[in-house]
């Protein structure tokens, strides 16, 4: 099945401008094969947290919904904490 992406325009500039993460990276994160996930920390029962890197060698926190798959709505992306981080390269 084909997996496709969508992001809100508005939410995505906002985003853009304030972590400097652009569409491509995110959807590069989606093939990382060490990427873990999880129930979005804030609680949302409909969203998850993908923690991945991206092509360009970043770590990213990715909150996403696949409730509407084969798409997944992208809420964020930033930066992962140092924690994340952690837990990623001790996954590898």
């Amino acid at each position: 099945m084909d997996i496709g992406f969508v992001w809100d325009q508005v939410k995505y500039d906002e985003v853009r401008k304030k972590h400097n993460v652009q569409f491509y990276e995110v959807v590069s994160a989606f093939e990382d094969p060490n990427s873990y996930e999880f129930p979005d920390p804030s609680g949302n029962l409909y969203r998850l947290m993908l923690i991945a890197q991206t092509v360009n060698g970043r770590i990213l926190s990715i909150i996403y919904s696949d409730e509407d798959a084969p798409l997944y709505r992208i809420i964020t992306a930033f930066d992962a904490a140092r924690s994340y981080i952690d837990e990623y390269y001790k996954r590898k």
